[in-house]
């Protein structure tokens, strides 16, 4: 039991990691090191798991790059969005003055990649069909779909891609169709 409490195993998560005040990051530092314990604790089972946006638009522009040139977005490696991503973060983003930056200790970079209209429609048709009984289209895909693609044209776009992704489809097809929350219990 003593053994046990001496290993942590936990998932943080910090959302726009980029917008904390410089310095906050270092201080966790610590813990995403090597070391073995801190204070008799070994935090070597522990996830952080940083959002940041820092290389959004060098992730937006490259994958508008893609796909001018003809490739598909689901052909865009993880590994070679993870190297854009380290070469911003360690050259020219918010984050590079950081000491989990300069001491190398983020073990892997995750892109999302902006959505396309497809893809929202997509988050809609699912969001739809959790509420279809509410919606009238009841097992109709072609119902579903249409109805969709009325949410999809809502959203704001930038050129090609989402500005929000599909934050805001949950919201707009409750204004659609009300999902019952007491079903979902």
């Amino acid at each position: 039991k003593q053994w046990y409490q001496r290993r942590v195993a936990i998932t943080a998560g910090i959302d726009e990691a980029e917008k904390l005040p410089e310095g906050t990051l270092n201080a966790i530092s610590p813990y995403l090191d090597k070391n073995v314990a801190i204070d008799e604790v070994d935090y070597r089972n522990t996830i952080f798991v940083f959002l940041s946006n820092t290389a959004g638009n060098a992730i937006r522009n490259y994958t508008e790059t893609q796909l001018e040139a003809g490739r598909q977005r689901e052909d865009i490696a993880v590994l070679e969005m993870e190297n854009l991503i380290q070469e911003h973060l360690y050259n020219s983003g918010e984050l590079k003055h950081s000491s989990l930056i300069s001491r190398y200790q983020l073990d892997a970079f995750i892109p999302m990649l902006p959505l396309e209209k497809r893809h929202v429609q997509q988050c809609a048709e699912e969001q739809l069909k959790q509420r279809r009984n509410k919606c009238g289209c009841g097992d109709d895909p072609s119902c579903i779909s249409t109805r969709a693609n009325e949410i999809a044209n809502q959203i704001d776009y930038s050129g090609r891609f989402s500005r929000s992704g599909c934050k805001k489809i949950s919201t707009k097809a409750n204004l659609v169709c009300p999902l019952d929350r007491k079903s979902e219990l």
